[in-house]
């Protein structure tokens, strides 16, 4: 429901940051229909009192919105401010239209589509139609050439007038801008203040404030805060103001007779900010909770989570397409199996000479770990910066009622699709296509036939691709591992935040898996290595790797990681599963931890009284997928445990013998299955005759 007329008061506002004071004490009141201005030197603390205003919680005093508490009820009252920041909060590979109907879709759900192009279109008409072409000839909004371009290209004064429209698609009743004017040239300024004064006044009486550096045009504006030094310094007419800050000025009344431009330029001088005059935040006297404001709660209007997944996952799209390059990278990351040139031929296939069996093992699981890896570090790569990249967009559009779940799941959708599954194929296409890798099961010449290249690249690779077992197995555990890697780079994406850490974070991940994937053991530290390497992405994708083309089968002294039974390569699928899952529940969790209208300590505890049923589920999903993993790894255990070494002359095979439920004569049906999931692939089964 939009509110007509708002009125805005900052109470006692005060903000501490990095242990200093950057605002005191500042109250004052906006009134609807008023264009106010707030003006200061640099680093007076302008910025922060206009976030302090719309979203970030300040840390002594309260922002009012018609006598009520915006705080009390932030998602409800946030998504009536319209806020344009000083930085660009519109995706910059959109073009402006393009940009500004996902803006209307995802803040108008209930909006027929024609109707928000309307609204987008008839913004653009008063915001750039004001400009004339190179050639003097004046532009029409609705064929203007910039309009369809990505906003990347635009000025910095283009890009804010974007901004400005995206605010103005809902119809704030109050409007916030951070400079809305910068980078403009003397017409267009006057242009974009006169249109903010029109807006203040007009029918609806938006209340409108406007931080700016530029006093050729403050005199469009009905009221103005100067604010210096983090403290509020006068308040009132331009004029007054004007005259007032000059009498604490000594000697200012000589240059009364100056242009009004230089007068300001003398005020701003002597108000220069001094950071070092800044009081600690300990000092910081703690305001009384102002008497006769109201703290009701009201329910956030935001569109149905569903159909924010559909439009998000629309723009993402749109985003990555028109990003080119980066979207050919992202398709194209499996053709990193073009590096995989150096392993050893048929290093993935038992050597028929039993005397080479030692060193092609050795091979064999060194290619396995470097492939596993390789692919394991795919997904992390393309994701990791997926987010953080575009964080300021995020918080802002949080501000607005934006789900961080289903913004996040929105990326992961696009990611496991363009990476997560067409990487690995990709991949497994080069070493088996491309380098004529075969695998265990491919189908063989016949011996004395003679085949051409062509003909046994279709015969046997092609064929042997899609109808071998180990194909489809090491395809589907690559897979699982990719798609847990993006997730785990998400979430690394989700915790660096608007922080530059991102690759930091990346950086030790990737060495704890390069570590604990499987290939280097410690022996004495064997229990603490198995607990830390279930979270590694890599031993598992190890694990079914090497699982999948029968390592274990190949010589005598096997190993339990490389036990090649349908149990185990179960578990390594639920073991990815939990992965993928817990850092699904972490990425979203820290995004709603971050919420800006509340302390880290509130946001949990909102967290838990609101979303404490997807919670418990989601855990309760974890830990069932945890405790079958151990269940089945340990059913596989004792499998393994069982195989034994049979001397001919007890009548063996002087070989190993492997553990087989049909060699028990009567199994229960848990027994059964149990046993069927659980034995080793190697050997063949006992003819029903010897059961």
């Amino acid at each position: 429901m939009q509110i007509q007329g708002i009125k805005l008061q900052a109470n006692h506002v005060s903000v501490c940051r990095k242990g200093k004071v950057i605002l005191d004490d500042v109250s004052f009141t906006a009134e609807p229909g008023k264009l106010t201005a707030i003006i200061g030197p640099n680093g007076a603390g302008k910025t922060t009192l206009m976030r302090a205003l719309c979203g970030e919680r300040p840390d002594a005093g309260a922002v009012c919105i018609n006598g009520e508490d915006l705080y009390a009820s932030p998602q409800y009252w946030l998504q009536q401010i319209g806020y344009v920041p000083a930085d660009n909060v519109l995706h910059e590979h959109l073009t402006v239209r393009e940009a500004l109907i996902y803006v209307g879709r995802l803040r108008l759900p209930g909006a027929p589509l024609d109707q928000i192009v309307s609204r987008v279109d008839g913004l653009l008409k008063r915001f750039f139609g004001d400009d004339e072409r190179p050639d003097g000839t004046a532009r029409d909004a609705a064929t203007d050439d910039r309009l369809n371009k990505p906003i990347r290209v635009l000025s910095t004064g283009e890009r804010k007038r974007a901004n400005t429209c995206a605010e103005l698609i809902t119809h704030p009743p109050l409007l916030l801008l951070d400079e809305p004017t910068s980078n403009l040239d003397p017409d267009a300024e006057r242009h974009i203040m006169h249109l903010l004064a029109d807006y203040a006044h007009g029918d609806q009486r938006t209340t409108v404030l406007v931080i700016t550096h530029t006093l050729n045009t403050i005199d469009v504006c009905d009221r103005v805060l100067f604010i210096e030094n983090g403290h509020l310094g006068a308040e009132g007419a331009t004029k007054d103001v004007l005259t007032d800050l000059e009498k604490q000025i000594p000697n200012a009344n000589r240059f009364s007779a100056e242009p009004v431009f230089y007068r300001w330029a003398r005020v701003f001088a002597n108000f220069r900010t001094d950071p070092a005059g800044r009081k600690s935040c300990s000092a910081m006297a703690s305001a009384a909770p102002t008497p006769g404001i109201a703290r009701r709660s009201h329910p956030s209007s935001s569109a149905p989570w569903c159909y924010q997944l559909r439009c998000l996952l629309s723009r993402y799209l749109r985003v990555r397409l028109g990003d080119r390059w980066s979207f050919i990278g992202t398709l194209l990351a499996g053709l990193t199996g073009v590096l995989l040139f150096i392993l050893p031929m048929y290093t993935f296939t038992k050597p028929v000479d039993e005397s080479e069996v030692a060193l092609a093992l050795n091979q064999a699981r060194q290619s396995v770990y470097v492939v596993s890896l390789v692919v394991t570090l795919l997904g992390l790569i393309t994701s990791y910066t997926e987010i953080s990249k575009e964080y300021r967009i995020y918080r802002h559009e949080r501000l607005k009622g934006l789900s961080p779940s289903a913004y996040f799941v929105s990326k992961w959708i696009w990611l496991i699709g363009a990476v997560g599954i067409l990487a690995p194929i990709l991949l497994l296409v080069f070493i088996v296509l491309i380098y004529r890798q075969p695998l265990p099961g491919f189908p063989e010449p016949r011996i004395g036939e003679v085949v051409g290249w062509w003909d046994g690249l279709v015969r046997f690779q092609v064929v042997g691709l899609f109808t071998a077992r180990a194909s489809w197995l090491i395809l589907s555990v690559l897979i699982a591992a990719c798609i847990t890697s993006v997730t785990l780079g998400l979430f690394i994406s989700a915790l660096a935040g608007d922080s530059d850490k991102g690759y930091l974070y990346l950086s030790f991940v990737v060495v704890f898996i390069v570590l604990f994937s499987g290939l280097i053991r410690n022996e004495k530290l064997q229990k603490l290595v198995d607990s830390l390497s279930f979270l590694s992405t890599g031993r598992w994708a190890f694990e079914g790797f090497a699982s999948s083309v029968d390592l274990y089968c190949w010589l005598d002294s096997w190993r339990f990681e490389e036990f090649n039974s349908t149990g185990h390569l179960l578990s390594v699928y639920l073991s990815l599963g939990a992965l993928t899952l817990g850092a699904i529940l972490l990425a979203v969790m820290v995004l709603r931890l971050r919420d800006p209208w509340s302390r880290l300590e509130a946001n949990l505890r909102r967290l838990l009284a609101q979303d404490w049923r997807p919670a418990i589920l989601g855990v309760a999903l974890l830990a069932l997928l945890v405790s079958y993993t151990v269940f089945l790894r340990q059913q596989s255990y004792q499998y393994h445990a069982l195989n034994y070494w049979s001397r001919q002359e007890y009548g063996g095979s002087n070989a190993y013998e492997y553990a087989k439920i049909e060699k028990v004569p009567t199994p229960t049906f848990f027994q059964y299955w149990n046993g069927r999931i659980s034995q080793s692939w190697c050997g063949k089964p006992p003819e029903a005759s010897e059961r």
